[in-house]
């Protein structure tokens, strides 16, 4: 797509959108402007496939099936999501058998991202604006979860801040659905901002509505600090985020721990069980139901020494998918107890010597008594 080009649709030989720049070239997409020339030349966005020179017919393939599926997401009811104004399909250049190349047309949204906006709040956005704006977002990411799709990618430079703060959501070529394995095309995630489990991740088991959520924890520590997360599982937050998450009020920092655990069934399960703490009068507390017993994740120093209470030195959790894995060696076996001495013998009194008669006595008195009653009954007879 070259600026002045009319893209011609290849159904029904309508010459409907021009070409007015080049916004950007990804690896996945290029994304220019252009006019509808059948509504007053209204502005639109132009989303196309790039492709590697060396593309085969399968990575063709998917990443057009890409596209089909970006549009069928965008279907979904949701304010924050661009409506899909048109898909067509134009002459390809690509040398394949299939010429028949796909094109989108969105709704334009001017703004400026999350990321444009926090340079004007480097220290983070006051606690409740912050606040408002993880809100909005979990509200149109639920929505996506009931149609059956993942966001997946949620990060500042895919959240807008338009006229009026209206809040939009870009970046929709990585929603994929859940729990169906993603298409190669849309492997690629941003590891600051995505859940640990489908970072690496292909079989598509892990992209569920948790991994959406630990995204929303990421991008409350962005907004609240001006900070990046760090890339670890264990130590997502880094020490100036940690410092200033510190000074804030306890509910904030519950809500940054429980949402990035690095375990997906210990965050919330659903949107709907984050939206009620989503509000500054209704923050968690220790007693809150699944906030007992949740330590802000203690970071790793700058020059890479690992604090003694730190728990990722610990940790034996890999990143995506998020597994046990064995320790680096095993432990050393525990050294048997040394074999005690026998006890000594204590000394005990030597036996008392007694005369032999003595040993007598007991007989000889028996025998008097058995001879003393056998007389008494044998007189006792001779009376009766």
């Amino acid at each position: 797509m070259r600026p002045g080009d009319i893209l011609k649709n290849m159904d029904t030989g309508e010459e409907r959108f021009r070409v007015t720049g080049l916004l950007a070239e990804g690896r996945s997409y290029l994304i220019a402007e252009g006019e509808d020339l059948h509504l007053d030349d209204l502005p639109v966005i132009l989303k196309a496939i790039a492709y590697p020179d060396d593309a085969s017919a399968e990575v063709v393939r998917q990443r057009r099936e890409a596209l089909r599926l970006e549009v069928q997401a965008l279907t979904v009811p949701s304010v924050l999501l661009p409506e899909p104004i048109d898909f067509f399909h134009v002459a390809s250049d690509v040398g394949v058998s299939d010429p028949r190349e796909p094109v989108l047309v969105l709704e334009i949204h001017r703004g400026k991202t999350l990321r444009q906006e926090m340079t004007r709040s480097p220290q983070g956005l006051h606690p409740t604006r912050a606040l408002q704006i993880v809100r909005e977002v979990a509200q149109a990411l639920g929505e996506l979860h009931e149609a059956g799709y993942a966001f997946r990618d949620l990060n500042p430079d895919h959240v807008v801040i338009g006229v009026d703060d209206i809040i939009h959501l870009v970046g929709t070529g990585n929603i994929a659905r859940i729990e169906q394995r993603p298409l190669a095309a849309k492997l690629g995630v941003s590891e600051r901002y995505s859940a640990p489990e489908i970072r690496d991740e292909i079989s598509g088991k892990f992209i569920r509505p948790e991994a959406d959520i630990y995204s929303l924890g990421a991008l409350l520590v962005f907004l609240l600090t001006g900070v990046d997360p760090a890339p670890r599982v264990e130590a997502p937050i880094p020490p100036d985020a940690y410092d200033r998450l510190l000074a804030m009020p306890e509910g904030y920092r519950l809500l940054v721990t429980r949402c990035m655990q690095p375990l997906a069934k210990r965050r919330f399960r659903q949107v709907a069980a984050l939206l009620p703490y989503l509000d500054p009068g209704h923050l968690p507390t220790p007693e809150s139901r699944g906030f007992s017993k949740l330590d802000l994740p203690t970071p790793i120093t700058p020059d890479g020494e690992y604090d003694a209470q730190n728990r990722a030195l610990r940790s034996r959790l890999s990143a995506g998918p998020l597994i046990s894995v064995p320790t680096e060696r095993p432990a050393a076996a525990a050294p048997e107890p040394a074999p005690q001495a026998p006890e000594a013998k204590r000394d005990l009194p030597a036996p008392v010597q007694r005369p032999w008669w003595q040993s007598c006595l007991p007989w000889a008195g028996g025998a008097a008594l058995l001879t003393v009653v056998g007389g008494a009954a044998v007189v006792w007879g001779l009376v009766m």
